[in-house]
């Protein structure tokens, strides 16, 4: 026998007696040669390496112990039945259940379903812990109880990336402090963890997700940020058949007080016939008049769907299954948002965010500004001038001066919404 072949069949009994002592069995899908069975030795060192969830981490990362089908990417879509045991961005590791062996697979060589339950998985996990551990605080804020921000910030301990408690201290801090940019940054990372989700599976959490992208409209509006607070509030108005008033509602006042604004914070051309379109629509009517001067904020938060419904959700979705209208009206949280009587208007006076103090939208510092100017800092080599920049005071021509020093006259002073808030 020639010595190449003896040394490659030598080598290849060493590779099996490896492998049979990891208790990996080099089998594909059906039992057929697979390009998941590729590169098993350097995964088994990858996946257990750092980037995985460490044991005793927290179940922001824990993947839920299902059982299901995965199929192979690609026309012949074969099927391996398993559970996940670890997991990392590259690879996956999964039990067979047949055989109960570890069988390592590439993200790669995964259908685009599976794809996708391996990133929603996780995340309705935990959003279904922290749905239930939040409920109690939603149901007592509808009768208008706001937490204070230090029990609502508790909420995030354990699942920093789940929307509940971020949407829970976005609400206390605008409704109970006035603090509008501080619950910006609650309602954006919020708006980011569901935009995500609604981009794999569209309409997973409707009315969460309309509640987020008001109220995340609002704080940007009040921030100077006109265009995005238009796109997010079109994307409310976007979910289901009709949306619901107090969308329509935010839509007109902040087209009312765009008109006011100076030129830099005023929304842009392309924006504008958007949001004159969103006026146009039909909605379904608030169950109490809305407050005709002040932005409603939206109180409406709706559950994650079983784990075991997920894949019938997510097959529905890659064969090209429409939402229908029965889809919302059967859904009783949805349907409650749309006529909820449960709409807080703004608590804090808009014309100074609940200082008491007029803030200059221009965001200038006790009515000054600087601003560049030319002037000539020395000579060349030939005598010719040189001219440098150089910043000087001057008053602000978008509060003539007034900055934050000049008592709010809508509020008296006082920073509060003087209108009586209704629920």
């Amino acid at each position: 026998m020639d010595p190449i072949a003896i040394v490659r069949l030598f080598f290849l009994s060493f590779l099996l007696e490896v492998f049979f002592s990891l208790g990996i069995q080099p089998i594909g899908f059906a039992q057929e040669k697979d390009v998941f069975s590729e590169q098993e030795s350097a995964g088994k060192q990858e996946i257990a390496g750092e980037q995985l969830p460490k044991a005793g981490q927290s179940r922001e990362n824990a993947f839920p112990a299902i059982e299901r089908d995965w199929t192979e990417a690609g026309e012949r879509g074969r099927k391996i039945r398993g559970s996940v045991v670890k997991l990392n961005p590259n690879h996956v590791l999964i039990r067979l259940i047949d055989s109960d062996q570890e069988k390592l697979i590439k993200r790669s060589q995964l259908s685009p379903l599976d794809l996708a339950f391996l990133d929603l998985a996780p995340m309705v996990q935990r959003d279904a812990i922290q749905y239930e551990q939040t409920r109690s605080l939603w149901d007592a804020v509808h009768d208008g109880n706001f937490p204070d921000l230090k029990t609502a910030k508790q909420q995030l301990v354990g699942f920093p990336k789940s929307p509940y408690g971020l949407l829970m201290a976005g609400v206390a801090t605008a409704c109970a402090t006035p603090n509008y940019e501080e619950a910006e940054g609650y309602f954006e990372k919020a708006y980011k963890v569901l935009s995500f989700k609604e981009q794999l599976l569209p309409d997973l959490t409707p009315a969460t997700y309309v509640t987020c992208c008001n109220n995340y409209a609002i704080v940007l509006w009040r921030q100077g940020k006109s265009n995005t607070a238009v796109k997010v509030l079109l994307e409310a108005a976007s979910v289901g058949p009709r949306p619901a008033e107090f969308l329509i509602h935010n839509a007109k006042i902040i087209k009312s007080e765009n008109e006011k604004r100076p030129q830099k914070f005023q929304i842009s051309s392309k924006a504008l016939p958007q949001l004159e379109d969103l006026l146009k629509k039909p909605f379904v009517a608030a169950g109490k008049p809305l407050e005709t001067q002040y932005m409603h904020f939206s109180l409406h938060v709706d559950g994650p769907p079983a784990i075991a419904d997920l894949d019938e959700l997510l097959r529905l979705h890659f064969a090209g299954e429409e939402m229908i209208e029965e889809r919302f009206t059967n859904d009783q949280i949805f349907g409650d948002l749309l006529v909820s009587g449960n709409c807080p208007f703004e608590p804090w006076c808009m014309g100074c965010g609940g200082r008491g103090v007029f803030r200059c939208p221009g965001r200038c510092n006790r009515g000054k500004v600087d601003v560049p100017i030319q002037v000539q800092g020395g000579q060349g080599i030939r005598g010719e001038p040189i001219f440098v920049t150089k910043y000087v005071e001057k008053t602000c021509d978008v509060c003539n001066g007034r900055g934050v020093g000049a008592p709010c006259q809508d509020c008296n002073a006082t920073g509060k919404n003087i209108a009586k808030r209704r629920y």
